[in-house]
C-alpha cells in the first residue's frame, strides 16, 4: 500500500445552498536525477486522520476518474476555516522502478469553486453591446440566447443560431459550428477561485526538469514587472499571492497539463460569472450594472487588496460586489488580469474537446493535449474576457480594469504573448 499523510489548512471555505468551493490536490515525485513523476491517486480509501479546527466539516474526497488528482470539500453546510490531517491513498504502480529513498515527494493544492450543472444565458437584452462583440441570435432577433442543451450544435452565421459583430476581426471569424463536444458549461465543472498566482507558478518551475524549465522561465522577459526571480537555484517570489502576469499561452497550457486541469471556454466563463441569472442590462460578474462599488483592486505591487478593510471571510451574496466576486463567488473574473479563454471565434477554438491534463509534459516542457490551441502567433483558438489592469497611469474605460460579462471586443484575438495585463485560470469538468 502507498499513501501520503499530511496536514491541510484552508481559509474561507464554504458549502452553501448554491455551491461549494474545494481544494484540488495532486502529487509529484522528483528523483535524485531530476526526473519528474506524476503520482496517481487511488479511487477510494482516503480519510481524515485529525480535525484541528473547531467544527468537523465532514470532508468528501472525489478522486478524478483518471486518478490525476482529488477534489476535497465540505459535504455539509459550512463556512469558515479548515485545518485537518489527511491520509490519501496512492496507486503503487506510480512508484515502480523508482528509488523513493533518494527522491523528494510533494503535494500541491489549488483552490477551486464548483459551478453546478444547469442552463444560463449569453448575450445582453435590447441589442446592447453589439459594438463589443456581444453574442446574439440573428434569425429570431433575440438579444439573449439560453444555453440549455448539450446536444445542440450552434451555427455561427447571420442565418444561424449565434452571431456577433466584428469591427476589426478581434471578436472572431463569424462562422463555423459549435459542436456538441465543445464544453459549454451545462455540465458541472470546477474553476480556480483565483487567477494563477506567482507562488503557484514558482512551485511549478521548481518541479520541472532542467530541460523542461528552460521554455517556462518568464522573469527574463523584456519589461517584466513581476516578482519572480531565481535565487540560489530556486525560483521564488516576494509576493506569492500576487496574480501572475507575463504568463504566455504556452506557459499557461504547460501549467494546466502539469496540474491536471484544462483551459476554460468563453461559454464556461459566462456561466461561472453570471450563473443562471437573466440579465436585464449590461452586467458585471457581481450582478450589478456598474463597477463603482468594487473595493478589491491591485496595490502598487499588483497584490489584490480590499480598500475598505473587509476580510474575505465576510463575503456574502449581499456584499459580493465589494469583493468583485461572481454569482458563484469566483474572484476577479472581471478586473485584475485578462482571462484567456478558448474562443468560439476560430476553428482551432471550436475544435476544443475539453480534455484534461494528465500531469505529464514533454521533455521540452510543453503540454501534450492535441485539442488545445497552441501559442504560435496568429494560429487562432484563444480569446480574452473580463478586462485587465494596465496600471493606474492608464485611462479608465470599459475594459480597464473591469469589463462586463458579455463584452468580448477581443473574444477571438490570439494574444499568446507574455505581457503585464494577461493572466490565466483553469477548470476541470466534474466526474
Amino acid at each position: 500500500m502507498a499513501y501520503a499523510v499530511f496536514n491541510l489548512r484552508l481559509e474561507n471555505t464554504w458549502n452553501n445552498q448554491r455551491n461549494n468551493d474545494a481544494i484540488w490536490l495532486f502529487f509529484k515525485l522528483k528523483t535524485s536525477k531530476g526526473l519528474i513523476k506524476h503520482i496517481s491517486i487511488a479511487p477510494t480509501g482516503h480519510q481524515v486522520v485529525n480535525v484541528f479546527s473547531g467544527e468537523d466539516p465532514s470532508l468528501k474526497f472525489n478522486t478524478s476518474a483518471d486518478g490525476v488528482g482529488v477534489f476535497i470539500y465540505p459535504s455539509i453546510r459550512y463556512k469558515g476555516n479548515i485545518e485537518v490531517s489527511l491520509k490519501v491513498l496512492l496507486r503503487p504502480e506510480s512508484f515502480e522502478g523508482i528509488e523513493t529513498r533518494n527522491s523528494s515527494f510533494d503535494v500541491f493544492g489549488i483552490e477551486m469553486v464548483k459551478i453546478p450543472s444547469g442552463s444560463y444565458f449569453v448575450g445582453l437584452p435590447n441589442n446592447l453591446g453589439r459594438n463589443r462583440g456581444v453574442l446574439y441570435n440573428p434569425t429570431e432577433n433575440q438579444s439573449l440566447i439560453e444555453v440549455d442543451s448539450d446536444s445542440q450544435e450552434f451555427e455561427i452565421s447571420q442565418s444561424g443560431d449565434i452571431y456577433y459583430m466584428s469591427t476589426e476581426g478581434y471578436e472572431g471569424d463569424q462562422k463555423g459550428q459549435i459542436p456538441i463536444t465543445f464544453p459549454r458549461g451545462l455540465q458541472s465543472f470546477f474553476i480556480m477561485k483565483y487567477e494563477l498566482k506567482e507562488g503557484q507558478y514558482v512551485k511549478f518551475l521548481n518541479n520541472l526538469s532542467e530541460s523542461q524549465v528552460r521554455k517556462r522561465i518568464i522573469h527574463k522577459e523584456e519589461n517584466y514587472e513581476g516578482f519572480i526571480e531565481l535565487d540560489k537555484n530556486k525560483f521564488t517570489s516576494r509576493y506569492p499571492d500576487r496574480p501572475c502576469s507575463f504568463v504566455g499561452w504556452d506557459d499557461a497550457m504547460a501549467y494546466a497539463d502539469w496540474a491536471g486541469l484544462r483551459p476554460m471556454t468563453e461559454l464556461e466563463y459566462t456561466k461561472a460569472a453570471r450563473g443562471p441569472s437573466r440579465p436585464v442590462g449590461i452586467d458585471y460578474p457581481w450582478g450589478l450594472s456598474g463597477k463603482e462599488t468594487v473595493q478589491r483592486l491591485p496595490d502598487a505591487n499588483g497584490n489584490m487588496i480590499m480598500l475598505n478593510g473587509l476580510e474575505e471571510s465576510e463575503l456574502s451574496d449581499d456584499n459580493k460586489n465589494h469583493f468583485g466576486a461572481s454569482y458563484y463567488w469566483v474572484m476577479d473574473l472581471a478586473g485584475s488580469l485578462w482571462e484567456r479563454v478558448i474562443t468560439i471565434g476560430h476553428e482551432n477554438g471550436r475544435n476544443f474537446k475539453g480534455t484534461h491534463g494528465d500531469g505529464v509534459l514533454t521533455n521540452e516542457g510543453e503540454a501534450t493535449n492535441e485539442d488545445w490551441p497552441n501559442g504560435i502567433e496568429n494560429s487562432g483558438g484563444i480569446g480574452f474576457r473580463g478586462g485587465g489592469f494596465y496600471g493606474y497611469n492608464r485611462e479608465y474605460h470599459d475594459f480597464n480594469p473591469f469589463s462586463p460579462v458579455s463584452f468580448r471586443p477581443y473574444g477571438g484575438w490570439h494574444g499568446s504573448m507574455r505581457t503585464i495585463s494577461y493572466g490565466t485560470r483553469f477548470v476541470r469538468t466534474s466526474n
